[in-house]
């Protein structure tokens, strides 16, 4: 699963890296930062992706937005917001984006995209004591599942048959949902997973859910010269090994 893992960030890196070429012009690195009207971008506490420690946004998600904004030259402010609330502004709001996005058939046409940040596994998991005895997707769509609402999960969830979806205001008091025994599974990243489990949490793997792409997904109406030159960066971050770096201090 890792080797295909790696293989999808090649095929996407490739693509972007391409786009990017094709549609970058030399106005991009000419124009000063204050130029246009900055850019609004949302975020959600969902570590290892974004979270707040010590007044700053940080995270695997947070650390590449800002690279891909320092390179593109591009004014910005950060928000961190529950997850509802971050995504709901970027598809309503002009010029804002929001991070670390699965990049879903149904939001597809709905945002313009800037990625791939990150291509991930997401897991349904169990507490290390329970009862669950499933092991393929099958099996545990007959369980009770616990996720976030306006999560990508939701939709995956749905289109594998689950239909006892437990859902709550954050991944926090998804987990405390959990680990109490009121869900029987729950939906998250591998990422989140490994930052459980570091973290002493008594959680483990049950099934690979999907293999997901991780993107910035920006309001319609943003310019598509900002598109291009936040994608221009992102590749280019991939292309120079960035991005690899970033990710893997957060393994």
């Amino acid at each position: 699963m890792r080797k295909n893992v790696r293989e999808t960030m090649k095929r996407f890196a490739a693509a972007a890296t391409a786009a990017g070429l094709l549609l970058a012009t030399p106005l991009f690195a000419a124009r000063p930062a204050g130029a246009e009207e900055a850019l609004h971008l949302t975020t959600e506490e969902y570590a290892p992706f974004n979270y707040e420690e010590g007044g700053t946004i940080v995270g695997l998600g947070a650390e590449q937005v800002r690279e891909i904004m320092r390179r593109s030259g591009i004014a910005y402010d950060m928000e961190l917001l529950p997850w509802s609330r971050a995504i709901g502004l970027a598809r309503e709001k002009p010029r804002t984006c929001v991070f670390t996005t699965a990049h879903t058939v149904d939001r597809d046409a709905h945002f313009k995209w800037v990625e791939p940040l990150l291509v991930e596994r997401t897991l349904l998991v169990r507490a290390a004591n329970s009862a669950v005895t499933a092991t393929t997707v099958e099996e545990a769509s007959t369980y009770r599942t616990g996720t976030q609402t306006g999560d990508y999960t939701v939709e995956l969830l749905r289109d594998a048959g689950f239909t006892k979806i437990d859902l709550a205001r954050d991944l926090e008091l998804t987990l405390k949902k959990l680990l109490s025994g009121r869900v029987d599974l729950m939906a998250v990243s591998e990422s989140y997973l490994h930052r459980l489990q570091s973290d002493g949490v008594s959680v483990e793997e049950v099934a690979v859910l999907f293999e997901q792409v991780f993107s910035m997904a920006c309001s319609p109406d943003t310019p598509d010269h900002t598109v291009r030159r936040m994608q221009q960066a992102l590749s280019d971050m991939i292309a120079d090994g960035t991005q690899s770096t970033i990710l893997a201090r957060y393994r």
